[in-house]
């Protein structure tokens, strides 16, 4: 095993918590801050140097388990000049990484399994520390209470519970508050960090351009991303400054050559509107809203049936690909949605692809927000698109859901003052209210193209 000086291998802002034994530390801060790689470090390091210690590493799901904090592991044990093999044993069936040199194991738990690995531990060594990463997947306190509970038997002279995590901007989030309760208290550290004091080699160029970027464009958001801040949240959600809404023939006057287009829809049927969202991307780098079908059952008492929407939609995209002498990338629609989407297969031979929207709407909304704050979208300020900026900039956040820790948007339809009237040219039809169906579309676009907008490596 190499000699390694631990000062060379974490970020200056830990040096004076990386040898604390205080019984329970919280690490929060924002993205690239390397808390994570330096809590890795820590654990390995104490395993090394205690004969008797032995660790337990939680996710809150057992599948995330592997890409993350067991890679972080054994990020940490190359860095502390171990040699898998030589100095330690990993596995995944069991996950766990044994070291030779005392014995002690690093085993992986996933919250909602825990109780299956307390069977696998060896009762010859002592379970002395905790790590609960990415601390806000978690339930609630009292879960993780009653997991630290469970492996806090048997200590006499210390154990350290180390929990993780990015601060949710919403201070109401349970997260927020417990840490909030735990300040100034005996045997609690809570450390506070970011990238700004780590080596620039370790944070990359790219990732210190995107931080920068994301500061020019949308503050508040870089100071709740990289700086960790508690922003809190207000009631509008999207800052309507980070779209751009452009003249309906702003295409053809810069002569912007559409490359390709995508066509996302969120359907309603019954008792709320469906509407698809044409996003096209253009020769000059940005993503325009082409066009937008919307049609809306709200006080009609002939509605649409899934056969007639779907002849709507397929109409609606051959015409934009026919305008804009282009092809289709991909179709989009919610997942839940099996109706519309088995019509339009077998009307037309063509899968609409089931975006997996998850049960997290605040995820959908943060891609959303992260897309918006490269200021790379633009809309064209034609007709069908007006009830995508009057929904777009009327999205707001259900007040008391922000109080309790869960926000979660307004559905309520609204009603068109009688001078705003909304007409869309694909369905001839009025629409006598609006409410968050376009951002649904938008979002369900995003979430399934996150590689190809820049949203994931």
């Amino acid at each position: 095993m190499t000699k390694v000086r631990i000062r060379d291998i974490i970020a200056p802002h830990f040096y004076k918590t990386f040898n604390s034994k205080k019984t329970n530390q919280i690490y929060k801060g924002g993205r690239n801050s390397t808390k994570s790689s330096q809590i890795a470090i820590k654990i390995v390091n104490l395993c090394l140097e205690n004969d008797n210690c032995s660790s337990v590493i939680l996710r809150n799901h057992k599948t995330d388990l592997r890409k993350s904090v067991y890679k972080e592991i054994k990020r940490a044990c190359s860095r502390l000049g171990l040699i898998e093999g030589i100095d330690y044993k990993a596995t995944v069936a069991p996950m766990e990484i044994r070291f030779f040199s005392n014995g002690n194991t690093i085993y992986f738990a996933g919250g909602d399994d825990f109780e299956a690995v307390k069977g696998t531990i060896d009762e010859d060594k002592l379970i002395k520390i905790v790590w609960f990463e990415e601390l806000t997947g978690f339930k609630d306190e009292e879960t993780i209470e009653q997991i630290k509970a469970t492996f806090l038997r048997g200590n006499n002279d210390w154990f350290i519970a180390l929990y993780s995590y990015n601060p949710p901007k919403n201070k109401f989030h349970w997260v927020n508050k417990w840490c909030d309760s735990k300040e100034g208290l005996k045997d609690w550290l809570i450390h506070h960090s970011d990238y700004r004091t780590v080596n620039p080699e370790w944070v990359g160029k790219i990732a210190i351009q995107e931080a920068e970027e994301l500061k020019k464009n949308d503050e508040k958001r870089y100071r709740w991303i990289y700086l960790g801040e508690v922003i809190g949240l207000e009631g509008l959600i999207y800052n309507p400054e980070l779209v751009e809404y452009v003249d309906e023939n702003y295409i053809e006057t810069n002569k912007i050559r559409i490359l390709y287009i995508d066509f996302s829809t969120d359907s309603g049927h019954q008792t709320s509107a469906t509407t698809t969202g044409a996003y096209g991307f253009g020769s000059d780098g940005y993503w325009y809203l082409l066009d937008t079908y919307y049609y809306s059952p709200h006080e009609k008492s002939n509605k649409k049936a899934p056969s007639e929407l779907s002849k709507d939609i397929f109409n609606f995209e051959t015409t934009l690909t026919k305008r804009y002498r282009t092809a289709m990338d991909k179709e989009t629609i919610d997942s839940a949605e099996g109706a519309l989407r088995n019509q339009f297969f077998k009307d037309f031979g063509r899968r609409i692809h089931p975006v997996d929207k998850g049960t997290n709407k605040e995820q959908l909304i943060d891609y959303s927000q992260d897309f918006l704050a490269k200021k790379r979208f633009r809309v064209l300020n034609n007709t069908n698109n007006k009830i995508f900026k009057k929904e777009n900039e009327n999205y707001m956040w259900v007040q008391d859901s922000v109080e309790k820790g869960k926000p979660t948007p307004d559905k309520t339809e609204k009603a068109f003052l009688s001078s705003e009237k909304y007409y869309n040219t694909y369905t001839k039809d009025y629409a006598y209210s609006y409410g968050d169906h376009t951002q649904d579309n938008f979002q369900y676009w995003i979430k399934d193209n996150l590689q190809k907008l820049g949203l994931k490596q």
